[in-house]
């Protein structure tokens, strides 16, 4: 799976005009309640066909951003700021946990399954498994309003494999806190890499989204006492729900 993809693409001009319409509603330059211009206005905006147009306020409306009302015209029905769900940095533990758990957006998780996996080179070497040891692999699906958002998949050795039950992570249960329970050691801290990314025919396949869209690519890796890299997750999340957001003190 390639979830780092680099190749350049091109957008259909349906998809470029959609994003350009739901970016001016995100940014309330067409507000919640409002009209959006007519048909044949925005035809001439952007320079397209009626056919273009119409594929684009099919996909907005599938997506919930719009409505046509006979009589009236195509309102803005949903707001970005109902949707998107912030990855806050403030420093404390406490905060970065009610995000990684959901507990406060009214996220639903569920485990697609947990099976023992060979695992990539990188995976394998950040764990420093032997070449003939297999780890464990748990893939997790997180949704909103049954819409799915992100995609986990956490690693780890046959050490902590023991450790792993489905019941954990009914609801919002979260990764780290089930080893801060369970694990055998003290786990010392998280260390976070973040990338842009572009989800792959597998990852918009799970998210239902387009292959291309934009993603947040997010690796965990969790360290005990001794050092080790004991877990990892990686995290798949739809750009369009999350904002990456930190708090700097200049003081």
């Amino acid at each position: 799976m390639n979830i780092k993809s680099k190749n350049v693409r091109t957008v259909p001009f349906y998809r470029q005009v959609a994003d350009t319409i739901r970016a001016r509603i995100i940014d309330g330059q067409y507000a919640m309640g409002e009209c959006i211009p007519a048909s044949i206005k925005l035809e001439k905006t952007f320079n397209v066909s009626n056919i273009t147009m119409r594929k684009s306020l099919a996909l907005l409306k599938d997506e919930g951003w719009i409505v046509t009302q006979r009589g009236i015209g195509t309102v803005v029905v949903r707001v970005a700021q109902d949707d998107i769900i912030d990855i806050k940095h403030s420093g404390l533990f406490t905060d970065w946990l009610n995000w990684a758990s959901g507990k406060t957006q009214q996220v639903d998780q569920s485990i697609i399954d947990i099976v023992d996996d060979h695992g990539s080179v990188h995976v394998r070497a950040l764990l420093g498994v032997d070449d003939e040891e297999n780890v464990w692999r748990m893939r997790r699906l997180r949704s909103k309003s049954g819409e799915p958002i992100s995609y986990h998949i956490s690693y780890g050795t046959q050490e902590s494999k023991k450790l792993i039950k489905v019941e954990d992570f009914q609801g919002s249960g979260s990764f780290i806190e089930m080893l801060q329970r369970k694990f055998p050691r003290k786990i010392i801290r998280i260390e976070q890499h973040v990338e842009a990314a572009v989800a792959d025919m597998d990852i918009a396949g799970i998210l239902h989204i387009e292959f291309g869209d934009p993603i947040f690519f997010m690796e965990h890796l969790y360290v005990d006492e001794n050092e080790d890299v004991i877990a990892i997750t990686h995290l798949h999340m739809r750009a369009d729900r999350y904002r990456y957001s930190t708090s700097i003190n200049l003081e």
